[in-house]
């Protein structure tokens, strides 16, 4: 064990869980109704091999280079020109997801709790405070999420269970779904496999990890952890109010934790801890995201650290934020660049793998 590393294992398992669990909660019975009827359950755990892809190359090349973020050995594989093209790439995909995230996170404060209030103040408020949270060290921003991750993880599996109470399971059935086809079915595979992007945090925090090599344990355990979660929730919520209503819903979790309670009046209101705690849920993904995408535009400029670059960066993820016109908009802007993330942050690890092998760069993977 390296004592000079201060991040563990089971803490990059916490990052990547409390980063991933955010705004897809919200709506993924509905995404895998629309996509597999009844089979739901069965479409969401299909995504999870395909996020296991990308996980496995971004692991495989970091692990090559343990003392390096993947921003700086890229340069050495694939030169400096092209690997700042890259990293700004990677910038621009996180400030842009940063920005749609916040978006919507504004829709449905505006639409279910603060019903008076500016979209552009729900917004705002947010982001600076995640501003003001990413002017930390890599070390302090693993601590952010470990502090958080108990709080979400405790309410989510606390509404699964108290909801399986109710479930119906004749709703579930068929398990492969009703008249499904394969083009619905690949859709929804693709649209669950995109949730779990945020496996790419990796890269941030090998460099510091006690134990580099464990890296792909760490990014499947995570992966097992939000596939359990989320796959249990869309059986939970389709169980509970059937395909064809949940495809109807806007947000179907939430609803799913409207519609349960403990005891006779004892806890009737799911619903506010699910929002309260769902809150916390989406600071931590735009957490991840900003800091991913100062990060990365820092190593580019080669500034000692990344707090001058996160505040230039306010002003652009805020407009990122306001392009959508309206709410379907901006769920169009949130799918396209789900798959566009899915596709680029799998098929560049791969690249920079293939090129560490091909030019044997970097030390021996031995996991």
């Amino acid at each position: 064990m390296n004592n000079n590393r201060p991040i563990t294992t089971i803490q990059v398992v916490a990052v990547v869980v409390s980063t991933i669990i955010g705004i897809g909660i919200l709506s993924i019975p509905r995404y895998m109704a629309e996509a597999g009827d009844s089979g739901a359950p069965l479409v969401s755990a299909s995504g999870i091999p395909v996020a296991f892809l990308g996980c496995w190359f971004t692991a495989a090349v970091c692990r090559k280079f343990p003392n390096e973020t993947l921003f700086v050995f890229s340069r050495r594989l694939v030169g400096r020109s092209i690997a700042d093209i890259f990293n700004v790439l990677i910038s621009l995909f996180f400030a842009f997801t940063a920005g749609i995230t916040m978006r919507q996170f504004g829709e449905v404060c505006v639409a279910v709790v603060f019903k008076k209030t500016p979209i552009e103040a729900v917004i705002l408020l947010m982001l600076i405070l995640a501003a003001l949270s990413i002017r930390r060290n890599i070390v302090k921003f693993t601590y952010v999420h470990i502090f958080y991750l108990p709080f979400i993880l405790l309410t989510v599996l606390s509404i699964i269970l108290v909801a399986m109470k109710n479930v119906d399971a004749l709703n579930l059935l068929p398990l492969t779904g009703n008249y499904i086809t394969f083009s619905s079915f690949s859709k929804g595979t693709v649209t669950s496999a995109a949730l779990y992007q945020g496996t790419f945090v990796i890269t941030l925090l090998v460099p510091l990890m006690k134990k580099p090599q464990q890296v792909l344990k760490a990014g499947a355990a995570a992966l097992f952890i939000i596939g359990f979660i989320y796959v249990m929730i869309v059986a939970a919520t389709l169980g509970m109010f059937g395909a064809q209503e949940t495809k109807l819903l806007a947000y179907p979790t939430l609803e799913t934790a409207r519609s349960i309670s403990i005891g006779a009046g004892l806890l009737e209101r799911f619903d506010a801890l699910f929002i309260t705690v769902w809150v916390i849920s989406i600071f931590t993904t735009i957490f991840t995201n900003y800091y991913l995408a100062a990060y990365s535009l820092q190593q580019v400029f080669r500034y000692k650290d990344h707090r001058l670059v996160s505040s230039f960066s306010l002003p652009l993820i805020f407009v990122f934020s306001l392009l959508p016109r309206n709410i379907y908009q901006v769920y169009t802007f949130s799918s396209v660049t789900a798959i566009i993330g899915l596709i680029f942050l799998t098929l560049y690890p791969l690249l920079l793998w293939l090129i560490a092998l091909i030019r044997q760069k970097g030390g021996l993977s031995n996991e």
